[in-house]
């Protein structure tokens, strides 16, 4: 063992830092069952992999790459199986180009977000956002879009990106699981174009893991702190608005009513909200309490404008239970004790629908009035 080569010892301190992160599967908020903590662990695995690939090998912003965020996978940060997330990393001296589509999807947003959560930078906070409402589309749905430190007002397809910007984020919306799987990925390139990638250095190496374990320790720190001290503001198996006091960082035009629940085995949680004030896409996701839906492609773990059961007078009636209970929109706990859910309000006028909730035994989930 050769632990004074610079390349073994930055991945043995790489290793370390992530060893100890395990421990905040333990925390006090941390439900004291061994599944959860075990999902746990399977949740930092994954924000770990989503930070290698952003910053060891797409974290370069002369050479930019997107990266798909959440998969069905890998989830982070209270993903929706509704929209696709990629993400690059950008620098605010140079310009790019983005290519991409809006082809069969019901929204696209594109941020341009500078800082981080992971690397000590006191957070994230949004440079500059457009729409797919406002961007220049070709008859096919495609777009490119410019994003640059002098961008033409009058140009909807350029964004601005101020002097500390460090990532650009593409939110997509669909209602339909399988266009959304289908759906052509974004490509960025940096004008004008660089050199050749160069081999990794040993000090490029030990950088990019640093900043690596940074990025996942961090993010997953990060929620861990806004699922115990964020949702505190609604009782358990309640559902208020989100306050967003900046640290979500969602565009002007998404708003959310959320809260915790909390289920014993012969319990359902049922959910009653009116939607028929209408907004360009809603849906209603099940979270875990490590910020991760189920897995969605086999269990139901989100519900949209397009696939809710309505009721006669146009309300939509949620039951959360660990077994399917017999009725429309049941959204599947996978066993988990507890999580939390939340409402995607996006792009409407009309208030932010009210829920009324309560718990009844799951078997008279199905003869509720």
């Amino acid at each position: 063992m050769n632990s004074q080569n610079p390349s073994v010892a930055a991945w043995r301190e790489f290793c370390e830092a992530m060893a100890d992160a395990g421990e905040l599967v333990l925390g006090p908020e941390v439900p004291d069952n061994p599944n959860v903590q075990a999902e746990g662990i399977r949740a930092l695995s994954r924000y770990l992999t989503f930070a290698l690939e952003r910053c060891l090998e797409r974290g370069d912003p002369t050479r930019p790459a997107f990266v798909d965020v959440q998969t069905p996978i890998r989830k982070y940060m209270g993903d929706n199986p509704d929209q696709t997330y990629f993400s690059a990393v950008v620098s605010g001296d140079r310009t790019y180009r983005i290519r991409a589509s809006a082809a069969r999807t019901v929204a696209v947003e594109i941020g341009v977000y500078a800082g981080d959560f992971g690397a000590n930078s006191g957070g994230r906070r949004l440079v500059s956002a457009v729409e797919d409402t406002s961007l220049r589309l070709d008859a096919d749905g495609n777009y490119e879009l410019l994003l640059t430190p002098d961008p033409d007002p009058a140009d909807p397809n350029q964004l601005l990106l101020d002097p500390d910007s460090s990532s650009v984020l593409i939110r997509t919306y669909f209602t339909d699981l399988h266009v959304r799987l289908a759906h052509r990925a974004p490509t960025i390139e940096a004008i004008p174009a660089p050199e050749p990638t160069p081999m990794l250095t040993p000090e490029h190496l030990k950088q990019k893991l640093e900043i690596a374990a940074l990025h996942a320790v961090g993010s997953f720190r990060w929620w861990g702190q806004f699922s115990s001290q964020g949702h505190k503001f609604a009782p358990v198996n309640t559902f208020a608005p989100l306050p967003d006091e900046g640290d979500i960082h969602t565009p002007e035009n998404v708003r959310y009513f959320s809260g915790d629940w909390q289920l014993a085995p012969d319990e359902a949680l049922v959910i009653d909200f009116d939607p028929s004030a209408g907004a360009d896409y809603w849906g209603v996701v099940l979270i875990t309490h490590w910020g991760e839906t189920v897995d969605w492609l086999t269990r139901p773990t989100v519900i949209n404008k397009e696939t809710a059961a309505r009721r006669q007078d146009g309300s939509v009636r949620i039951v959360v239970a660990h077994e399917d209970p017999g009725v429309p929109n049941w959204l599947d706990t996978a066993g988990h004790p507890s999580g939390s859910l939340s409402l995607r309000w996006f792009r409407s006028d009309a208030p932010l629908p009210t829920a009324q909730s309560r718990v009844v035994p799951v078997g008279q989930a199905a003869a509720l009035d």
